[in-house]
């Protein structure tokens, strides 16, 4: 019975650490430093952890960055899947709800945008996240506008996705838009 306490405690332990890792990044980000400017050392202070302890969870920030993202996609997928598939009609909700998500992670956002411009592992990552929404979309189009031919229906998907995804991140990131206007604007373009 000692044996299975140990190793629950050595779970619990590594899980703190590793939460300890993606707060204290979160916390560096959400001051407004570019992720490629925070620094493991820098990242481990803040933590209150040591550089091995990092290296024990994460092989480098790459690693770190995908885990903060994972945790995005997941989110992202709970709020949009309902209406991709059909359980709600309300797109004007799933797009509050995503927006609310973005702004929840608006500091694994940037530095996911800002990695996926020179890591090819993270430009994968945030490629097929909105692979797997553009898809979702397409399907959602056609039964929506069953004439819709593929080709117009893969194309709309693409559009709208990568659309709404570069609007609301820069939403978040500040951009002097009304809120309620953006909202309305994109649920009009959805619904076309």
């Amino acid at each position: 019975m000692a044996v299975l306490s140990k190793r629950s405690d050595s779970d619990s332990k590594r899980e703190a650490n590793r939460q300890a890792i993606a707060a204290a990044t979160l916390e560096l980000l959400d001051e407004g430093q570019p992720f490629a400017d925070i620094s493991i050392d820098r990242i481990v202070r803040q933590a209150g952890l040591s550089r091995p302890t990092f290296y024990s969870h994460f092989a480098d920030k790459r690693e770190l960055v995908l885990y903060l993202g994972q945790a995005l996609e997941e989110e992202v997928a709970d709020v949009a899947d309902p209406w991709f598939s059909g359980e709600t009609d309300s797109i004007r909700d799933s797009l509050e709800a995503f927006l609310s998500v973005l702004g929840r992670h608006h500091g694994t956002l940037a530095a996911i945008v800002e990695a996926s411009t020179y890591d090819v592992e993270v430009r994968e990552f945030w490629n097929l996240l909105h692979e797997r929404f553009r898809i979702a979309a397409a399907s959602r189009i056609r039964e929506m506008e069953p004439d819709l031919d593929d080709a117009h229906a893969e194309a709309r998907a693409f559009a709208l996705v990568w659309m709404t995804e570069k609007t609301m991140t820069e939403l978040v990131a500040g951009a002097d838009l009304e809120e309620v206007a953006v909202l309305d604007e994109l649920t009009r373009f959805w619904s076309i």
